[in-house]
């Protein structure tokens, strides 16, 4: 808890640099002497520069949305109310600063690798938070679905920068993703069953 106060005082430090785009990782060291930043502290919290100030900055989003949101989703029964819950508190969160917010997406969308990291690490998180206990292909598979979700609503808000259109937007996504789910399942009830039927007619033939 100690460091992660820390953390936040670095970046509350950092904060009007990086919304102007004054801060690079070029002269990121400069900066760090200008604001009275401790080199050897910033480096033992963020060793890769920017990089690792982007990770900070969205796990820190998420968990701030996550307790907000923690006892509506222990209450919560439906998956797809669950996942609409966090996604959007999430968003919320994350668009309530849209300058420091628009740095750290512009930061990543030219590092395809770290916001595909990223994302994939909230995605994965949130799954984790609303009870999945998938062992299975389906793990995988649904934390692709709600990664493109996200990775959708990010380019969708980078381009309108319109709060509220994003969020229906993403709305939207869940809905179509909890539809999905319910086909799913009754695609899977359908074969269990067609499957039962064969296995009994085999039985009874022998």
């Amino acid at each position: 808890m100690k460091n992660y106060s820390k953390k936040i005082i670095i970046l509350e430090k950092l904060e009007n640099l990086l919304c102007n785009f004054s801060i690079n990782d070029n002269n990121l060291d400069f900066y760090l002497t200008e604001c009275e930043i401790s080199k050897d502290d910033f480096y033992s919290f963020f060793p890769k520069k920017i990089v690792s100030l982007s990770i900070f900055y969205f796990e820190k989003t998420y968990t701030l949305a996550f307790k907000s949101t923690k006892a509506r989703i222990l209450r919560e029964k439906s998956v797809s109310k669950k996942t609409n819950l966090i996604v959007i508190a999430f968003l919320k969160s994350f668009f309530k600063n849209s300058n420091l917010s628009i740095f750290f997406i512009n930061y990543i969308f030219f590092k395809p690798f770290l916001f595909s990291k990223i994302i994939y690490r909230i995605a994965s998180n949130i799954w984790y938070d609303i009870g999945d206990k998938s062992i299975d292909f389906n793990y995988y598979t649904k934390r692709l679905i709600l990664y493109n979700i996200l990775k959708n609503s990010f380019f969708y808000w980078r381009k309108s920068l319109d709060i509220d259109a994003t969020l229906v937007f993403t709305q939207d996504q869940i809905n179509l993703f909890g539809k999905l789910g319910k086909y799913k399942s009754i695609g899977k009830s359908r074969l269990k069953e067609k499957f039962s039927f064969f296995y009994k007619g085999k039985i009874f033939s022998l």
